[in-house]
This record gives structure tokens, sequence and C-alpha cells, in this order.
């Protein structure tokens, strides 16, 4: 049974009390950042149209570390016949909201699930530099492409505690595609932390 967070309009937020894990265990000994090991059935939904289009993860990178490879969310929903198109995206992050321009945007990605398991959506950035010790938001949205959702198609997120990942939280808009927000608006940012995978390199 999935606990679940849900984000309509006014958020609603209420997650089960989940075994706690150390601080910022996270972080591999390669740097590695991996809260999917702690996933134990929780999600966070909806993401897709018409509302909330956007979830991702703020990270800090490492000491020691200057690359960004690539980044995984892991997500589930049987599209009957719907589909979305989502981008994998990365911004720097000041504190409130992505800033600046992208510094990675993937290609854009049709989901249409036929059945309910959990698929892993990996965006592969060209080895992308960053600064040790600064925050950025991995993301996907389907913001861009708002128009090319059919029917509201929307899917849910595996989810962890926010004790997984010391280095930062899930963080979502509710934006109905408009992807200008994602730099002019403040984000919402819970006590959780998305089920995901970030390979960083030195």
């Amino acid at each position: 049974m999935h606990r679940q967070t849900s984000l309509l309009g006014v958020m609603a937020f209420s997650v089960g009390a989940m075994a706690a894990s150390t601080a910022g265990a996270a972080e591999a000994k390669n740097n590695n950042i991996n809260t999917y090991k702690d996933w134990t059935g929780s999600i966070v939904t909806p993401f897709g149209c018409p509302d909330t289009t956007t979830y991702g993860e703020v990270i800090t990178i490492p000491s020691g570390v200057h690359h960004l490879e690539k980044f995984s969310f892991w997500m589930a929903g049987q599209a009957s016949g719907n589909q979305m198109v989502v981008r994998g995206e990365v911004y720097a992050w000041d504190g409130t909201k992505a800033t600046g321009s992208a510094l990675y945007e993937s290609e854009p990605r049709t989901i249409a699930y036929a059945d309910t398991d959990f698929h892993k959506e990996t965006f592969k950035s060209p080895v992308l530099k960053v600064k040790p010790g600064s925050k950025y938001i991995v993301f996907a949205s389907t913001a861009k492409d708002f128009e090319q959702c059919t029917n509201n198609y929307q899917v849910s997120w595996a989810s962890t505690d926010d004790t997984a990942y010391a280095g930062g939280s899930f963080a979502f808009q509710n934006n109905a595609g408009d992807e200008n927000q994602w730099t002019t608006s403040p984000w919402s940012v819970i006590g959780i932390d998305a089920a995901m995978k970030a390979t960083l390199s030195k």
C-alpha cells in the first residue's frame, strides 16, 4: 500500500511515519545521490496536467565534485490511451526558486505507461559542470509541452521521507504550463524527498 502525498490546489500534506534514515545517507562513497534505496512505497501525486506540471529535487553538490552526468526519477500511472510530454531540466537554485538559464534541458519525451508499475525515467546530461557546495534543482516538467497532454493525464512519483537526503528536498510548482514561473515565482518545498538518483563525478 502506498502512502500518498497529494498536491492539489491548496496543498494537503500527509506522510505516514517511516523509519528514519541517517541524515545524508543518500550520499554514497562515490558522491552520487541515491534516495531511491530508501523508498518504501510512499508516493507524491499528481504530476502532469492540468496544474502541477513540475516536480523535482533540490540537490547540493558535494565537495570535490564538478560534474553532473545524469539523474533519474520513478513514475507510475496507467495511461489508458492518454499521454504527456516531459523534459528533464537542471537549473541553479537560489533558495526559493530556479535561477538563470537552463544548464541542461532534455529532448521532449512522451510518457504513456501501459501498466501501473513504477518506471525509471533517466535524463542524461552531457557531463554538466557544477560547483561544489552549490545548490541546483533537477526536475521534470510538462510545462513546455503543456498542449500535448491528453485528457489531463497524471502520474505519481515515488517519494521518501526527508531524512533520506540532508542536501535538499522535494520541490514543485503548480504553474499550469507557464515555464516562466520556474525562475520568477517561489517553488513549494515540502518535507519529503523524491525517490531519485543523481550520478556525479569529479
